[in-house]
């Protein structure tokens, strides 16, 4: 009907509801919604068109199953959100909510447009009763997270932008009208029903409605089918201006989430290699557009959460890295400013338009000469990041802050030459030593006599024997004498289960790890082919790394120049030999101890369970803490900062001391570690803390050691 209408009617014999009722030129709702749709779809091609101004070369079309599961599993469970509890919940009402009222609104449209039969019936009641129920849960869901923001104001939460405000009364608006027009709608049909019993299947069907319904009942039929005409158009003119804003606000966040959960990083935790790093013109990021598309679309996906900030140990000690603010978002500011430029550039967007200069505008530095290095992330914010992935594991976005950072880093170390003294430092001590102590190379297999377990081990350099595990020691065990008694121990355990395995000693080069994220992708290169080649040629085919970083360099870093082993972390070793048996303790610790989750053995590689179970066998009464296992905080050693100075900012502690003094909570008689960093960062800060008499720091290898004695 072009110019007639539906009058709404009392109840019907059949339960249902007549689609577009009391509204004249209801069809015009379908010409105006082309104009959000253009607007939605102008604001679409401008993101793509930043997107595509990307110079890296980041493609991820393999794994195609995997990729589909992970868009569904995160963005229809909201796996990943849900981890922050109400916050999370109530992002889940809300999703799901809009998702349903979105689906009854095509529906709707169906209707109308191919002539789909009105829904009837129990199908009417059920489908409707889902959408009144979860339509009120999105209800709640954003007065909570509105509350969350305005009301409890939390610190991950310490940039709100007056847009954020607008958008979440525009939502609430847009439900709570929704439910207005119901109400009313119901009203006027319970006002001309003969009897309640007429319309009674509204209760089932609308029960949401059917309570707002109630404040209009008295009313006038007249005056309410005025009502609900205007609520109506007023209603979708805000869904329509919801639609235009999607590509303009954080309500971005919805479609760039999905493309991030589809294109997000299945491999292991590794740093993104250099292909032909001999033929490369240029080392590491130096411009925002040098980045891959999937970087700049991290960029538009973070929606400023803060769980990324929340966790960084960085921020918590007061650095100037903050993952939201000073990285990702001033990342984004820095984009925003430049693709006017860029694009005017390629001849893809209008002419930058000269402003009037002013004053302000002559001092003003254009954003095509800041530098992505020096001004908007700054070097400093750089330096800060200890590669603890605390960030990529609680960003709900899958947004990838270390391999920017590392790409950063890079370029200051191999393009412009800028790096701390103390990297270029231990660059020197590994070019020269193939260790970042600096500690003659000849020395490295010396910590056998010194701890005097050289009958122990099948040195293959000089016994040869056959082997089924190489044990990859590391650079620690053989140059640092506290970690050299952890060496020691693992080896005694080893050899007590009978284990075979032999030792490279002065073959062994360093795993490269702390070169290659610090930024120095050639150095790290060169030492991990030295050790493929090595490895290869003594037929490894099984690895125990004893640290953590090396742990996690050889088993997810060396394939990436075929370097495929099967690589274990010592603990994982040990747990499963005391599973089996081999491994009995004699002598029960029977000591309360707290564990420290090292980051590269933890969040790096999800690997929790194996050190807890084996402290546990040694009688260790494991005191679980508030930041353990995925919430861990970092001991400030990971990313190469172990040869970094650390300077406390006014207010704030060392993150080791920080993290040290976490553990000291409970009063534990032991800390214990896994990991040659952590153990010298966490024994200095107890000592900073002057608990060294009541309180000492092992590691995992020592500990049950101890218990097998």
């Amino acid at each position: 009907m072009i110019f007639g209408y539906h009058p709404i009617e009392g109840g019907y014999d059949v339960p249902m509801r007549v689609v577009g009722a009391n509204i004249p030129y209801e069809w015009l709702i379908y010409v105006i919604m082309l104009i959000p749709v253009g607007v939605f779809l102008y604001g679409f091609f401008k993101k793509v068109q930043v997107w595509m101004l990307a110079k890296g070369d980041l493609h991820r079309t393999d794994k195609v199953g995997q990729r589909i599961w992970s868009w569904f599993l995160f963005s229809f469970a909201q796996a990943k959100v849900i981890k922050k509890p109400l916050a999370g919940w109530m992002h889940f009402f809300l999703f799901w909510g809009f998702l349903v009222l979105f689906a009854a609104a095509g529906i709707d449209a169906m209707h109308n447009m191919i002539g789909w039969p009105h829904l009837a019936g129990i199908t009417y009641i059920g489908m409707s009763w889902i959408v009144d129920v979860l339509g009120l849960l999105a209800l709640v869901g954003i007065l909570v997270l509105g509350i969350v923001r305005y009301v409890q104001k939390p610190e991950r939460l310490n940039d709100t932008k007056a847009a954020d405000g607008w958008v979440i009364v525009l939502i609430f608006a847009i439900l709570l009208t929704g439910y207005f027009i119901e109400g009313i709608r119901i009203a006027a049909q319970i006002i001309q029903s003969t009897t309640i019993a007429q319309i009674a299947y509204e209760q089932q069907a609308s029960p949401v409605g059917w309570a707002f319904a109630q404040m209009f009942v008295s009313g006038n039929v007249d005056a309410l089918l005025m009502w609900h005409r205007i609520l109506w158009w007023f209603h979708m003119a805000i869904a329509f201006l919801f639609i235009g804003l999607v590509p303009f606000t954080k309500l971005w966040h919805i479609f760039t989430s999905m493309t991030n959960y589809i294109f997000r990083d299945l491999e292991p935790s590794a740093c993104r290699m250099v292909e032909n790093i001999e033929e490369a013109e240029t080392f590491g990021v130096e411009n925002i557009e040098d980045f891959g598309w999937k970087d700049l679309l991290d960029l538009d996906a973070c929606i400023r959460c803060g769980r990324c900030q929340e966790n960084c140990p960085a921020f918590n000690t007061g650095k100037a890295l903050n993952p939201k603010l000073t990285l990702i978002q001033a990342m984004k500011l820095h984009l925003d400013e430049k693709v006017p430029y860029l694009l005017a550039a390629k001849g893809q967007g209008e002419e930058v338009e000269m402003m009037a200069m002013t004053d302000e505008a002559e001092e003003a530095v254009s954003p095509m000469d800041k530098s992505l290095l020096y001004d908007v992330v700054t070097s400093e914010v750089i330096w800060d990041c200890t590669n603890c992935r605390a960030c990529m594991e609680h960003c709900p976005m899958f947004i990838e802050h270390i391999p920017k950072i590392v790409e950063m880093r890079r370029n200051l170390v191999m393009w412009q030459g800028d790096m701390p003294a103390e990297a270029q430092m231990a660059f020197t001590n590994m070019e020269r030593n193939y260790n970042p102590w600096g500690v003659g190379w000849a020395n490295r297999a010396e910590w056998l006599n010194e701890r005097e377990v050289r009958e122990m081990v099948n040195l293959l350099p000089e016994d040869g024997k056959e082997f089924e595990y190489l044990l990859y020691a590391g650079c620690a065990v053989s140059f640092d004498d506290r970690y050299k008694r952890v060496g020691e121990a693992l080896v005694r355990l080893l050899n007590k289960a009978g284990v075979s395995f032999g030792y490279l000693g002065t073959e062994e080069y360093c795993c490269g790890d702390s070169a290659r994220r610090l930024g120095n992708e050639y150095l790290y290169q060169t030492m991990a082919n030295q050790n493929i080649e090595t490895f290869n040629n003594y037929s490894v085919k099984k690895i125990i790394v004893v640290c953590p970083h090396g742990y996690n360099t050889l088993k997810n870093e060396y394939p990436q120049q075929g370097g495929n082993y099967e690589v274990y972390h010592y603990t994982e070793i040990l747990a499963k030999l005391v599973a089996e048996g081999k491994l009995k303790p004699a002598k029960p610790l029977g000591v309360k101890m707290t564990y420290h989750d090292s980051c590269f053995l933890g969040r790096h590689n999800g690997i929790y369970d194996q050190p807890r179970n084996v402290l546990k066998a040694a009688g260790g009464n494991v005191i679980e803490i508030e930041k353990g296992k995925q919430f861990g905080f970092c001991c400030g050693a990971g990313g190469g900062r172990m040869w970094l100075e650390e300077d406390a900012v006014e207010g704030y502690k060392r993150i080791n001391d920080t993290r040290s003094d976490q553990l000291l909570v409970p009063e534990p008689e032991m800390i214990i570690t896994n990991c040659p960093f952590c153990l010298t960062m966490i024994s200095d800060g107890v000592k900073a803390a002057e608990a060294e008499e009541k309180t000492k720091v092992y590691d995992v290898a020592e500990a049950l050691w101890k218990a097998m004695e």
